[in-house]
């Protein structure tokens, strides 16, 4: 009786040995964004969106190198307004939507597909959201280091937006 038990116990142990080990696992961030590198190592948040539009578009190399500087003129143009207009809410959503229709003939030049334009401001949304998100996941303050809040009333509405796109979407 004892040596039967020994083998079963034995027997276990060999084939909890032999399994594989789980696979890594990815980021917390939906579309495949890697874990976070150790913290001596850490790559500018710009290299990481590069990557993330650039699989998520299937940008080729020709298409990428024409793709990349308007797109960083389109996000300067974008920063400007929001700096012109940090107290105008209204005037701000006014001139980003009449930069984005300018940008949409020039993307849609490189692009050459309506809808993989649309996706080029979906992602840059969506983006900024996950980023939005993971620094909420872990414990950084919206500002910077310091912890200031520029804009908290927007701030706050951005987040009571989303808590409730995400409740809609699990129902």
């Amino acid at each position: 009786m004892k040596r039967l038990l020994l083998i079963i116990l034995m027997g276990v142990a060999a084939i909890a040995q032999a399994q594989e080990p789980p696979p890594p696992r990815m980021g917390r961030m939906p579309g495949g964004m890697p874990p976070p590198p150790p913290p001596g190592e850490r790559p500018n948040i710009e290299a990481i969106k590069v990557a993330y539009i650039t699989k998520q578009l299937n940008l080729n190399t020709e298409e990428a190198q024409k793709f990349w500087p308007l797109h960083n003129a389109y996000m300067a143009e974008l920063k400007k307004a929001r700096e012109a207009n940090r107290d105008a809410e209204l005037a701000f959503e006014e001139q980003a939507l009449s930069i984005r229709k300018k940008y949409n003939n020039d993307f849609k030049k490189i692009l050459n597909a309506e809808d993989r334009v649309n996706t080029v401001f979906k992602l840059d949304r969506n983006f900024n959201d996950m980023m939005r998100q993971e620094m909420m996941k872990r414990g950084m303050k919206p500002g910077g280091p310091e912890g200031r809040s520029e804009r908290p009333a927007l701030r706050k509405r951005l987040m009571q937006k989303n808590r409730a796109d995400s409740s809609l979407k699990k129902n």
